[in-house]
């Protein structure tokens, strides 16, 4: 926690940091022991509810949370990560060709962004699925 607290810059080393110790507190207060993929999920979703309160990201803003919240929704509803890694995936594909409404995105000119998905999106995509056991990513 201290290292993402310290070391990254910029609005998404603060949200990183608010999603992670929300993340931490739920995985706590959801499972003092072994934590099964429906603790996890729980956690996640309660990390996203406490990350919505700080940022007006939300899907369609062209931001990592387009990414974020597919994979959150998809592991609680289905407990599958690969699944649950897919949705994050789709949700990174989905951002390419789409006007950027919050982050980085939005001080960038031109077209650029008709023709690659978010960084932020994609880059949480390709954990998910790097945790998901998918190596096939790269293709994205």
């Amino acid at each position: 926690m201290a290292v993402i607290e310290k070391t990254m810059d910029g609005t998404s080393g603060a949200l990183f940091a608010i999603f992670v110790n929300a993340l931490v507190a739920g995985l706590r207060v959801l499972s003092p022991g072994k934590a099964s993929t429906q603790v996890w999920a729980g956690a996640l979703k309660q990390s996203l509810d406490a990350l919505s309160k700080y940022t007006p990201a939300r899907p369609g803003d062209r931001t990592l949370v387009d990414a974020l919240e597919p994979f959150v929704e998809v592991l609680v509803k289905t407990g599958d990560i690969k699944k649950a890694a897919e949705g994050a995936r789709r949700g990174a594909e989905g951002t390419k060709g789409m006007k950027p409404g919050l982050g980085r995105s939005v001080y960038v000119g031109g077209d650029g962004y008709k023709k690659v998905p978010d960084p932020g999106a994609w880059g949480l995509a390709c954990f998910f699925l790097g945790l998901a056991g998918e190596d096939d990513w790269e293709a994205i």
